[in-house]
């Protein structure tokens, strides 16, 4: 065993400058840490980026973190100096990005070089809407509508990205339980990418297939369409709308928000999603040991059969089609939202048929776009009280069930995978192996079988050849 120093690695926004704060130690002096293991973190900037009329390449370049870890196990010793604990020292990006300086040492039996640096990215949903946070508090703490990390680490191949359009069960399998990444980054050496989009908008197969194919005239009449409604909601408000300047509001019993305002930011966000780049033809920037590198767009594109059943609704003069999870209605959605959809659009039932049309559409149009694959993870049905191998004799009502529909569609996607850039990851069959009470709800799994699935994920990447996975 030897002592080595533990080292600021390589790292350059070139044409940029890059900053950092002071650092944030995860482990503490005298902790004994495997290999990849995070040792402390920092936010970053970008100086030179906020000048008037300066195109900055990343789009999160408010909300970027950097992790550090050793490539090779050992017991840590920190310089406490580097780490002051003021709140301009650990989030305000106040230092250059020193290369080489030493911030500890490792005792270990391999020379670890440089530490790994694992970049954490958040593109807000409000550019406004700040809410730093370290590790401590949670990784990229606020709202993000797109969250990612890429790590360099010591591989020379190009970055592989995998991107997750899937609901929310699979939040758990790319983010993790750390909300940042850090499963995979200890089981991929990179160079890698994962991102991951946010659900509040369902990114079902006809949603996609719609997006990748819009036009400009078609993003100019949507836009128009929620532009109307807009006006419509100023016009017909009246001065009761407001309970902030009720006499219960005095009291501190009234809401101290506009209500409606919820509505119209959630419609919004709808149009931001529809008229912005189709997530599957987005390419990214990655900061590396040479400076910002464009990425192509995503290797492997991730997406859930639990995303197909949900709400689906058409626009009926534009045809804009939206889909949105059945739990916000009531608790999320407002009662203007609400009353929209209902003049404005009409529901859309779509049937197992319509489903596998629309997935093979969507692999096909991927292929002929960008060449590259689809990762579409099945339902879990398989249950402790299912015994019946035949239900035909119940009738047509009950073939429209939830659980038939289910197993139907879950059949329906191994057709769907004779394409030959389609992947099926068999969730059912991994909760079977390992038991369904790690899936109470059929949705949400247990840490063991979120590590199942996510080693099932890193199978297949690597057989399909994505590099740095």
């Amino acid at each position: 065993m030897s002592v080595h120093p533990l080292c600021i690695p390589p790292l350059s926004a070139r044409p940029f400058g890059l900053l950092r704060s002071g650092l944030l130690w995860l482990r503490r002096s005298g902790d004994r840490v495997q290999a990849r293991e995070p040792l402390a973190v920092c936010h970053l900037g970008l100086s030179g980026s906020r000048e008037r009329h300066t195109v900055v390449p990343m789009a999160e370049d408010h909300d970027l973190q950097v992790v550090f870890a050793s490539q090779t196990a050992g017991t840590i010793e920190f310089h406490a100096d580097l780490s002051r604990g003021s709140s301009q020292h650990g989030v305000v990006d106040s230092t250059d990005w020193d290369r080489g300086t030493v911030i500890g040492s490792i005792d270990s039996a391999d020379d670890p070089g440089d530490l790994v640096a694992l970049v954490l990215a958040g593109r807000r949903g409000f550019e406004s809407g700040e809410g730093r946070g370290g590790l401590l508090g949670g990784f990229l703490a606020g709202w993000h509508e797109r969250a990612r990390a890429f790590w360099e680490g010591a591989g020379t191949e190009p970055f592989g990205t995998v991107l997750s359009l899937g609901t929310c069960e699979q939040t758990a399998i790319f983010r993790g339980e750390d909300m940042a990444f850090l499963s995979w980054f200890a089981s991929a050496r990179g160079p890698a990418q994962v991102v991951i989009a946010a659900e509040h908008c369902v990114h079902s197969s006809a949603v996609l297939l719609q997006h990748i194919r819009r036009t400009p005239s078609e993003a100019l009449a949507i836009t128009a369409a929620v532009q109307g409604w807009f006006g419509e909601q100023a016009t017909g408000l009246q001065p009761g709308a407001f309970p902030a300047f009720e006499p219960e509001a005095a009291r501190g019993r009234a809401g101290g928000r506009w209500p409606d305002m919820q509505d119209l930011l959630f419609a919004l966000h709808l149009l931001g999603n529809a008229v912005g780049t189709c997530p599957i033809l987005e390419r990214s920037d990655v900061l590396t040991r040479r400076g910002f590198v464009q990425l192509e767009p995503a290797d492997a594109i991730v997406l859930s059969l639990g995303s197909e059943f949900a709400l689906h609704f058409r626009h009926r003069r534009t045809g804009w089609m939206i889909a949105i999870h059945g739990y916000r209605f009531g608790p999320y959605l407002g009662p203007r939202l609400l009353d929209w959809l209902r003049r404005d659009f009409e529901p859309v039932r779509r049937t197992v048929s319509d489903v596998a049309r629309d997935l093979t559409a969507l692999a096909g149009e991927v292929s002929a776009r960008t060449g590259k694959a689809l990762l579409i993870q099945n339902l879990i049905i398989s249950s402790s009280l299912n015994r019946i191998s035949n239900y035909s004799w119940l009738g047509e009502s009950f073939s429209e069930s939830p659980t038939v529909m289910a197993t139907e569609a879950n059949l329906m996607l191994s057709d769907v995978t004779r394409a030959p850039n389609v992947s099926m990851i068999d969730s059912d069959a991994l909760a079977a192996d390992l038991g369904v009470r790690h899936v109470p709800d059929g949705a949400h799994a247990s840490r063991a079988l979120v590590e199942a699935q996510r080693r099932e994920y890193q199978r297949v990447l690597r057989a399909r050849g994505i590099p740095g996975f």
